[in-house]
């Protein structure tokens, strides 16, 4: 793939999910494909966050939150992480560091473990 191609799926890649959660029909019935849930008939720690994303392009932020707490986080870091893409693209900033993106990457791990085990111990996790 083209460096000039690359840059152009990054581009218009938000446009594009914005677009697919739009179309997505907001529900709580459908299909499971998440390999965790099939395999323990549990939700995992990312489970409900597709539906909470659809909500929150819906500018449902009540529904999102319930569908996971952690989507307004997890929409900041995808938009941070897109605008960064393009303000280094643009020279505008320096290469994030590979300390400070491992800290965001398990800072975002422990965050999603933490509340998919309040979740399992309050009884609320989305079913399977």
């Amino acid at each position: 793939m083209s460096a000039a191609l690359r840059h152009r799926l990054i581009l218009w890649s938000p446009l594009a999910v914005i677009g697919g959660l739009l179309a997505a029909p907001l529900s709580e019935d459908g299909p499971t494909i998440c390999p965790f849930a099939l395999s323990t008939g549990m939700a995992c720690p990312g489970c409900g966050m597709t539906r909470a994303a659809s909500a929150l392009v819906r500018a449902d932020l009540g529904a999102a939150v319930a569908f996971h707490p952690l989507i307004p986080a997890v929409a900041l870091l995808a938009a941070t992480g897109w605008a960064w893409y393009l303000l280094r693209r643009a020279g505008r900033v320096q290469p994030m560091s590979n300390r400070m993106l491992n800290g965001i990457l398990i800072a975002t791990a422990l965050a999603l473990v933490s509340v998919w085990l309040a979740r399992l111990l309050a009884g609320t996790l989305p079913a399977v």
